[in-house]
């Protein structure tokens, strides 16, 4: 959430782009998709052939069924290897690789400020991660919209608060 100004649709001149939701994520759009297809597209342009490699685990194979392309190619060395979720994890455990013991916290890392979380893994990081909490907070002030459609983050620290 940037201070973006929005040009066109019912939120036009507000804003920021607001939190994501299940309708609208423009997270994963804006930035995860746009810019590595801006970072391929000189490779395309040169004649190179795309190979993607997806670190998808065999557990989540079914989400591989998603992912066609007619302008590259994907593989799936963790399904081709029928490696779990599980396994990754111990195996990177085993290199040294521990992400700070946030799998200690968390069944899974990702977005610590994305609003589609489990209230439970929001709760991890106003415990445990004050600093990411205050960062969400500041961003919910540039957002035309609050933090979840059930829950303002104030209301999540008054509900986490109350326990």
């Amino acid at each position: 959430m940037c201070d973006h100004i929005k040009t066109r649709g019912k939120n036009k001149g507000k804003k920021g782009y607001g939190w994501m939701d299940f309708r609208n994520r423009w997270c994963t759009s804006q930035l995860k998709i746009q810019p590595y297809n801006r970072y391929l597209k000189q490779y395309k342009k040169q004649g190179y052939e795309i190979i993607e490699y997806h670190g998808i685990a065999v557990d989540e194979k079914e989400r591989t069924e998603k992912n066609k392309s007619k302008d590259r190619i994907i593989k799936y060395p963790l399904v081709d290897w029928e490696m779990t979720e599980k396994d990754c994890l111990e195996y990177c455990y085993s290199l040294g690789f521990d992400w700070g013991g946030l799998y200690e916290k968390f069944n899974r890392v990702s977005c610590y400020l994305c609003p589609l979380s489990r209230l439970g893994e929001i709760e991890i990081v106003y415990k445990y991660f004050p600093e990411l909490w205050n960062k969400m907070k500041e961003l919910d002030k540039r957002s035309f919209r609050q933090f979840r459609s059930d829950y303002s983050l104030d209301e999540l620290e008054e509900k986490f608060n109350n326990k």
